[in-house]
C-alpha cells in the first residue's frame, strides 16, 4: 500500500496559482485594449454609445429618452430601444467619460463572461467549475467566436442578461426567489420572457409568478420614474421595430425571420415567417419542458434559449452568445464520454462561430445584403445551428437511459485523485481509519 500526501502538507507546484492570476488579469487587459482602442479610432461599441445617450436624457428629465438619436462613424442612426427601467440602471454611464465607460463596460462584461463558463460548467456536472484553470480557458477560447466578440465590439448588454438567467434557472427550484433572475433580466430586455412560457410548461407556477412579478416591478419602476417614457415605450413604443433595424435581410439578423428574409432577398416574409416562427416557439419550448422533466435542466435551458434567438424577428449576432454556455455543456458531456464525434463536431462549431459571415462574407463583398450559392448556408449558420439542435432534441429518444443520474454536479467525477483508488489512500484517510 502506498501513501500519499495528505492535501494539507502537499509541496507547492511551481506557477500553481497563475490560473487565478490569468483569470483576474485577463478581463482587465482586455479592457484596456478596448479604451486604447476607442480611444485612438473613435469607432465601434456603438451600442453602447446609445446606452450612454440614453442614460444622459433621461438624467434631464422625462420625455427625452426615446428623443435621443446616436449617429455612429458608419453614418448609422441609432436610438435607444429598452424599457426605462434599463435607463435607469444605465445611468452611471452619463457621469464617465465615453472612452472610460468603454473600458469598465468591457472590464464587466469578460468578468460576466467568466461567470457563465463557471455556470455552465457547474450545470454541466463538471468539477472544473471550481478550478481557475477550465474556466479562464473557456473564457479565452469564446473571446474569438463573433457572437462575443461582436457583442464586446458593440458594447452589448446580453452577457449580463444570460448571466442573470443562467444563475436563476439552474439553481435550486425550490429557492423562494427562482424566477426572480428571468423577471429582471425581461425587465432590462423583453425577449427573456419566453423563459416564463418555459417555466410555466415545467410546471413551476410559482417561479412563473414571481418571475412576472419581478418583471412588473421593473416596470412599476420605470413609470415612477420616467412615466412620460414609460408611457411611450409600454403604449406602442416596443412595437416600432424600425427603429431596431431597416432591413431584416442583413446577415447580422441570425433569426428565422433574417434568414427566410435572405432565402427570398424580400424584406416582407411575414406570411410565411409568422407561422414558422408560431410552431418552432410551441415545438421548442415543448421541447425545453421535456428536457428539464427527464432530469436536464441546463439542456432545456438553452433548448429555451435558441427557441427564443430563432422566433425572435431580430436576433442580433450578439445575442448568440448563448453559444458559449451550449459549447461548453457538449465539450465537458464528450470528455466525460471520450465520444470523439462529439468533440469533433464541438470544434467544428467554435470554428464556424469564429468564422462567422460577419467577418468573412461581408468582408469579402463589402455588404450584408442579396446572397446567394455557398453564401446562403453560410449567411444562415447560427440559424441553421438552432434548427438542427432542436430537431436533434425532438428525435433522440427521451431524456437519460434508465439507471444513470442526470448530469448536475452530484454525478460529476471527481476532480483529483486523492480519494481511495485501489491500494492508494491519503494519509489523512489512514489517520482516520487509525482513530475509528
Amino acid at each position: 500500500m502506498t501513501l500519499s500526501p495528505a492535501p494539507g502538507l502537499r509541496p507547492r507546484r511551481p506557477f500553481a496559482a497563475l490560473p487565478a492570476t490569468g483569470l483576474l488579469v485577463f478581463p482587465v487587459l482586455v479592457a484596456a485594449a478596448a479604451a486604447v482602442g476607442h480611444a485612438t479610432t473613435g469607432r465601434f461599441w456603438g451600442d453602447l454609445a446609445v446606452y450612454r445617450a440614453g442614460a444622459v436624457a433621461a438624467a434631464h428629465g422625462d420625455g427625452r429618452l426615446y428623443e435621443v438619436v446616436h449617429r455612429g462613424t458608419d453614418g448609422i442612426a441609432l436610438g435607444f430601444t429598452y424599457p426605462p427601467f434599463a435607463a435607469l440602471l444605465l445611468g452611471p454611464l452619463a457621469y464617465v467619460d465615453a472612452t472610460v465607460g468603454v473600458g469598465l463596460w468591457t472590464l464587466a462584461s469578460v468578468v460576466a463572461l467568466s461567470a457563465v463558463v463557471r455556470v455552465a460548467l457547474r450545470a454541466a456536472g463538471s468539477g472544473a467549475a471550481g478550478r481557475a484553470g477550465p474556466v479562464l480557458l473557456g473564457t479565452a477560447a469564446a473571446l474569438p467566436m463573433f457572437p462575443v466578440a461582436g457583442h464586446l465590439q458593440v458594447g452589448q448588454v446580453g452577457l449580463f442578461l444570460m448571466l442573470l438567467v443562467l444563475l436563476d434557472l439552474t439553481s435550486d427550484p425550490r429557492g423562494r426567489w427562482h424566477g426572480l433572475g428571468v423577471g429582471v433580466a425581461a425587465g432590462i430586455k423583453l425577449t427573456p420572457l419566453l423563459f416564463v412560457a418555459y417555466l410555466l410548461c415545467v410546471g413551476r407556477w410559482r417561479a412563473a409568478g414571481v418571475a412576472l412579478t419581478g418583471f412588473a416591478a421593473t416596470v412599476g419602476i420605470g413609470f415612477a420614474w420616467r412615466p412620460g417614457d414609460s408611457a411611450r415605450f409600454w403604449g406602442g413604443g416596443l412595437l416600432d421595430t424600425a427603429r431596431v433595424t431597416g432591413d431584416p435581410r442583413t446577415v447580422l439578423n441570425q433569426s428565422l425571420h433574417g434568414a427566410l428574409a435572405r432565402l427570398a432577398d424580400s424584406t416582407d416574409v411575414r406570411a410565411v415567417w409568422l407561422p414558422v416562427a408560431a410552431l418552432t416557439a410551441l415545438a421548442g419550448i415543448v421541447l425545453a419542458a421535456r428536457c428539464a422533466r427527464a432530469g436536464e435542466e441546463f439542456l432545456g435551458v438553452l433548448a429555451c434559449a435558441a427557441t427564443g434567438l430563432l422566433v425572435s424577428p431580430v436576433s442580433w449576432h450578439h445575442h448568440w452568445v448563448w453559444c458559449v454556455p451550449a459549447l461548453v455543456l457538449l465539450a465537458v458531456r464528450a470528455r466525460r464520454t471520450g465520444d470523439r464525434p462529439a468533440m469533433a463536431l464541438g470544434a467544428l462549431l467554435w470554428a464556424g462561430f469564429v468564422a462567422s459571415a460577419a467577418w468573412t462574407v461581408i468582408g469579402l463583398r463589402g455588404e450584408d445584403l442579396h446572397f446567394q450559392g455557398w453564401e446562403l448556408p453560410h449567411t444562415n449558420m447560427y440559424v441553421l445551428v438552432g434548427v438542427v439542435a432542436l430537431g436533434w432534441l425532438a428525435l433522440r429518444r427521451g431524456g437519460p437511459r434508465a439507471g444513470t443520474d442526470p448530469p448536475g454536479p452530484a454525478s460529476a467525477p471527481p476532480d483529483d485523485q486523492h480519494e481511495r483508488d485501489g491500494d492508494t489512500v491519503t494519509r489523512a484517510d489512514t489517520i482516520e481509519d487509525r482513530t475509528r
